[in-house]
């Protein structure tokens, strides 16, 4: 069994897996939603103007990578960010700092 299989939201963030979630804009999208307040995938997919499938995809694999978790709600699954992952954002949770590089989610200034 690989180091991977073993990977839990617990646990400290796997930064392979970590960046390979990170690697979409549709995901960086979710992350920053997120980032603002809990969700659904119903929210989210109105929020981001995503279809409600693809949604689904990339929760699934930003959940892998250790960065959202859910709890049901009912029939609805509201998804957060881990505290792991939260424990690497600034403050104002604009800036993920991962030591070998930064992801900055605000706007560039012009």
């Amino acid at each position: 069994m690989s180091q991977f299989n073993n990977f839990t939201p617990d646990s400290s963030l796997n930064w392979t897996l970590t960046l390979k979630a990170l690697a979409d804009e549709n995901r960086l999208q979710i992350v920053h939603e997120l980032l603002k307040e809990e969700a659904s995938v119903q929210d989210l997919a109105n929020n981001l103007g995503i279809k409600m499938y693809n949604i689904s995809k990339h929760l699934k694999i930003l959940e892998n990578g250790g960065l959202v978790q859910k709890k049901k709600d009912g029939v609805h699954r509201i998804y957060h960010i881990t505290e792991s992952f939260r424990s690497r954002l600034s403050k104002d949770n604009q800036v993920l700092d991962l030591g070998c590089c930064k992801f900055i989610f605000g706007k560039a200034e012009q």
